[in-house]
């Protein structure tokens, strides 16, 4: 499973790391290197909120030219899976995106 994000060139030392499948997870950091080397913690804390507020893990979503790319573990996605579905079976889902 592979999650796509961006950085956008803010100002001269500011610049946004961006997920598109998760709304709202996006951090400033003060150059590029930074940006991609803290974008698996970002991801993890996305996924974490989502699990926290018993919210679905959104599919990733084919991103053409994204500047980066992470290749999220095999175990970690079958916990993503087995989240949406026992929310799903549950009732208790809640998307944030309707």
């Amino acid at each position: 499973m592979q999650y796509f994000f961006f950085i956008r060139h803010l100002t001269k030392a500011q610049f946004e790391l961006r997920f598109p499948d998760f709304v709202g997870a996006r951090e400033l950091f003060s150059s590029i290197e930074e940006a991609q080397k803290e974008a698996m913690n970002i991801f993890l804390e996305a996924v974490q909120e989502r699990f926290e507020n018993k919210q679905r893990v959104p599919e990733p979503t084919q991103v053409l030219n994204a500047q980066g790319v992470l290749n999220v573990p095999e175990s970690f996605c079958e916990l993503i899976k087995q989240h949406n579905l026992s929310m799903e079976l549950l009732g208790e889902i809640q998307d944030v995106n309707e």
